[in-house]
């Protein structure tokens, strides 16, 4: 694969960038990762691999000439920001000119409290502004945007089969049956005993393994090789969602429980983040692979 120098990266990126972005904000979603716009970007310009604090470059190169469509554009930026929905100290500056406060400049230094509510009046003035799409044409045209890559199904655990509903994977199966066998296999207790495949939650979900010892109570969402990171990412809200439903299912009584996603891989650096955030638990292990 070629090499690239930064100033490439600062001309070719950006339309990418703005690309995701734009579909980040009809989505409705908080924000688009670092992680995520340099895999893209990777993938897109053909090169190994970026460096993860070169796409601050991109993001304030594509900051850079919005300002000079619309100087009041508001600073869509700061939704490229790390697993915690925090962009880094790169936003510090405009954020300085725009709000007029110097201290801004030193944004590592800023408390996160004071840092989530600069970001969260920011996005609102983002998802109100309507000249997105004039200002992207202008700059960049629709090549970008048609170029970005769909979620590609056989890179998840499940594939459709065309007759009522999606088929799990051999590889989730083996996983799975791994997993519920012995608790110690992924941390827990021996007292736990046997895990519960398929385990029903009233609100209709179902977790791949529950572990039940008393009160406490292990929902486990395994994830096999087969999953690409859309797929671990969907793993990360799925324990969300057990942990909650479990614990309503057991309320006004108080119970313990924790959810854990199990993956045959490691996770990327903003998803081990992002599940350090939601207090989810992962595992990595070895399983359907040599």
């Amino acid at each position: 694969m070629p090499a690239y120098t930064v100033e490439e990266l600062r001309k070719n990126g950006p339309p990418f960038a703005m690309a995701m972005l734009l579909k980040s904000i009809n989505h409705g979603e908080s924000f688009v990762t670092y992680g995520d716009i340099r895999r893209e970007l990777e993938y897109q310009l053909n090169i190994q691999k970026i460096f993860p604090t070169q796409i601050g470059e991109v993001a304030g190169s594509l900051m850079d000439q919005i300002l000079t469509v619309d100087p009041d554009a508001p600073l869509i930026n700061v939704l490229i920001t790390r697993g915690s929905g925090i962009p880094g100290k790169g936003v510090g500056g405009y954020l300085a000119r725009r709000y007029r406060s110097p201290r801004l400049k030193k944004w590592d230094k800023i408390l996160k409290k004071e840092k989530l509510q600069i970001v969260d009046r920011e996005r609102k003035e983002i998802f109100l502004y309507e000249k997105w799409d004039s200002i992207n044409q202008k700059l960049f045209g629709e090549g970008a945007a048609s170029n970005l890559r769909e979620q590609q199904a056989e890179e998840t655990d499940y594939t459709s089969t065309g007759h009522g509903g999606p088929a799990e994977s051999e590889e989730h199966k083996k996983l799975k049956a791994w997993v519920s066998a012995d608790p110690s296999r992924i941390g827990l207790s021996k007292r736990y005993g046997v895990g519960v495949p398929e385990y029903h939650l009233m609100s209709g979900d179902e977790v791949d393994v529950m572990f039940m010892s008393q009160n406490k109570f292990r929902a486990v969402e395994v994830k096999s090789i087969r999953s690409n990171n859309d797929d671990l990412k969907r793993g990360i809200y799925q324990c969300v969602k057990y942990r909650e439903v479990k614990a309503a299912e057991i309320a006004p009584y108080t119970s313990d429980v924790e959810a854990i996603l199990v993956v045959e891989r490691e996770l990327p650096s903003e998803l081990k983040e992002r599940a350090a955030m939601l207090g989810i638990k992962y595992k990595c292990v070895s399983v359907n692979t040599p």
